[in-house]
Parts: C-alpha cells; sequence; structure tokens
C-alpha cells in the first residue's frame, strides 16, 4: 500500500494464486484449477510433490530428529 511502512523489502507482490495441493508435478489452487509446477523449489523439482516414500522418511526422521542448528 502506497504511503505505509514496511519493514520489509517487497521483493515478491501478493500472491496471484493460492496453492492449496501438490502431487508429482502438480498443482491445485484453491479453486481446483490444475497447473504443472514450474515454481518449485530444489527438492520438488527432483523428488515431486507428496511422494508418500519421501513424506513417510521424512515422518520417520522427524520423530527421532528434525533439526540441528549451523552454528
Amino acid at each position: 500500500m502506497a504511503g505505509t511502512h514496511c519493514p520489509f523489502m517487497p521483493v515478491f507482490g501478493a500472491p496471484q494464486v493460492m496453492f492449496v495441493r501438490g502431487d508429482g508435478t502438480q498443482l491445485w489452487d484453491s479453486s481446483g484449477k490444475r497447473y504443472l509446477d514450474f515454481l518449485s523449489g530444489i527438492s520438488v523439482t527432483s523428488l515431486g510433490h507428496a511422494n508418500p516414500v519421501i513424506a513417510d522418511a521424512i515422518a520417520e526422521q522427524a520423530h527421532t530428529l528434525l533439526h540441528v542448528s549451523n552454528f
């Protein structure tokens, strides 16, 4: 908004589409429209969305140790 103070850099504008689900290379928005995911990050590019084997492995690891700081 013009004239308002924002402490963050306006790198990205407001999202035009709200994605609510992914499967493999596909995304779906809140209206149910399907998209081919050309926006994905590094893990999704190689692994896909909602891969059940990957999701199970992440869940299993999360029960043991989820994060260690990189200090």
